[in-house]
């Protein structure tokens, strides 16, 4: 069967453990998922040019180089790519309500592709990778 080019994805996550077990879980979802991480938020784009990503993951919390507003900047960067990166943002929907609701307020007003609870098992966040 026809199987689609390689999901060459970059990952930009706080949380060390988290972003780990994200890596690992997607390597293992899909033979076609190459998984790089960006070691910090000012070296994602970079990454994303290098690697010529197709998909960008960003953990947003509510402080630092990962605030929200920090994170719609680096999607406005990557929209200026010339190919098409899709942009998922994850959000901890239990620690942080209000950020959870400005995280869907953005994909709404489509300044992100899609977002994701971090609550959701890795199989279903390789799962909507994969439909981006």
């Amino acid at each position: 069967r026809w199987k689609a080019q390689m999901q060459r994805i970059v990952l930009d996550m706080k949380g060390g453990l988290l972003a780990e077990a994200v890596m690992q879980s997607l390597s293992g979802y899909d033979p076609d998922f190459l998984v790089y991480r960006s070691s910090k938020p000012e070296e994602t784009l970079a990454l994303c040019r290098t690697c010529r990503a197709s998909v960008l993951v960003m953990e947003v919390v509510p402080y630092g180089s990962w605030r929200l507003s920090e994170r719609l900047k680096l999607c406005s960067a990557v929209k200026q790519l010339s190919w098409v990166c899709k942009v998922l943002l994850l959000v901890d929907e239990n620690s942080d309500k209000m950020l959870a609701s400005e995280v869907r307020q953005a994909v709404k007003d489509q300044l992100a592709d899609n977002f994701i609870y971090a609550s959701v098992s890795p199989t279903y966040l390789a799962g909507v990778i994969d439909t981006l």
